[in-house]
């Protein structure tokens, strides 16, 4: 095995295994109101594990170079003492430091190199953006030891954003040339790949709505910005015209969580702007549909090239991104439930930890490679 590693080989298992035991125990902590384990037991908490111990452990697996073996195990261990200084004592100092530090070193890894790489305007947000997520951490930690809940809620809502800017960005990079390649091979022309025109355009939208949407004032206008970011996104996949790959089921789970990305966006922004009570519900669908799809369609493609196997033939991912599909509408449509929403808080639950065990499965049993 080489000296240096590619950083999914660790972060990749990890953030699966996590996500299917957070979820569940969340919503068991929440319900309950036994206070156990008190990282989970709140909504701000729930937020901050699913977005940036889950995703961001995704963000780092996927963009991050080959390092050291020393420097990965001590990323990754930084990374488990930031989940479990966080789950025993979220505003204690030690969850406080490891988190933060373990977002700084994400970002001073990954970013540099995006931002030297890009040669266009758009490609160069790209580096920024996963700063941006790091200080949104801190931001996150700050306010907590001032005891500003409106902040911290408010930070999670920007985290959500930029993730949903990262997932619209690497859409372009990662399914536009994936699906442009079937195509070809079955004797089929796609004419709009990355679309930069409407990329640009969606990317500046979502910047305006991280501006606008932290105050009262502004919430509405970034609300419309988001909308206008959905249907974007709507008329990229479109485009792509993924009917065409049947018989493909990672392309066609990628783009299923291309379209939860969209729906989503379209949901939050007109929540936002009409309102704000669905909110919480409509940004679920970013969170859960799209972040959940595409995390687990990436995670699953990428250990299937890495081991020089079909992606289409990845053994239960088709499956895992329906059930995640199924905890999405479970998850928006709760005020909904005849029987009350926490039923449908149980059943999205189920639905994602099924999807990620099934993911950790195939992790397990594909062989890894450097």
């Amino acid at each position: 095995m080489p000296y240096k590693l590619p950083p999914h080989l660790v972060f990749f298992p990890l953030a699966a295994a996590y996500a299917a035991v957070a979820l569940p125990v969340s919503v068991l902590a929440m319900q309950t109101g036994g206070g156990w384990p008190p990282g989970l037991a709140t909504t701000a908490g729930h937020g901050h594990e699913m977005l940036f111990g889950f995703a961001l452990a995704v963000v780092a697996g996927f963009l991050l170079n080959r390092v050291g073996r020393p420097w990965l195990y001590a990323l990754a261990g930084l990374w488990l003492a930031a989940r479990l200084a966080y789950l025993a004592q979220p505003g204690g100092a030690v969850a406080t430091a490891a988190n933060i530090g373990f977002a700084a070193c994400a970002a001073w890894l990954a970013a540099p190199q995006f931002i030297r790489a890009a040669k266009k305007l758009r490609n160069q947000l790209f580096g920024p953006a996963v700063i941006a997520l790091a200080l949104a951490v801190a931001g996150f930690h700050a306010a907590g030891l001032v005891a500003d809940a409106r902040w911290q809620r408010t930070l999670l809502h920007e985290g959500v954003v930029l993730f949903a800017l990262l997932m619209f960005f690497m859409g372009g990079r990662i399914i536009a040339p994936a699906v442009a390649g079937h195509l070809h091979r079955i004797g089929i022309r796609l004419e709009a790949r990355v679309q930069p025109r409407l990329e640009g355009t969606a990317l500046a939208l979502l910047l305006a709505a991280l501006v606008l949407l932290p105050f009262p004032a502004t919430a509405a206008a970034g609300g419309l910005a988001v909308v206008a970011a959905g249907i974007a996104a709507a008329v990229r996949t479109w485009r792509w015209r993924l009917w065409h790959c049947q018989g493909r089921p990672d392309l066609l789970g990628l783009g299923f969580g291309y379209a939860w990305l969209a729906a989503g966006l379209l949901l939050m922004g007109a929540a936002l702007a009409l309102d704000s009570r669905l909110f919480t519900n409509a940004l679920h669908a970013v969170t859960v549909g799209a972040l959940g799809s595409l995390t687990i369609s990436v995670m699953a493609r990428t250990r299937m090239l890495r081991a020089r196997q079909d992606p289409a033939t990845a053994p239960g991912i088709p499956l895992a991104v329906g059930l995640v599909g199924v905890a999405a509408l479970a998850r928006v449509t709760a005020p909904a439930w005849p029987l009350g929403p926490w039923y449908a808080y149980w059943a999205g639950a189920a639905a994602w930890a099924l999807a990620y065990l099934l993911l950790l499965r195939l992790l397990i049993r594909v062989p890894a490679r450097g």
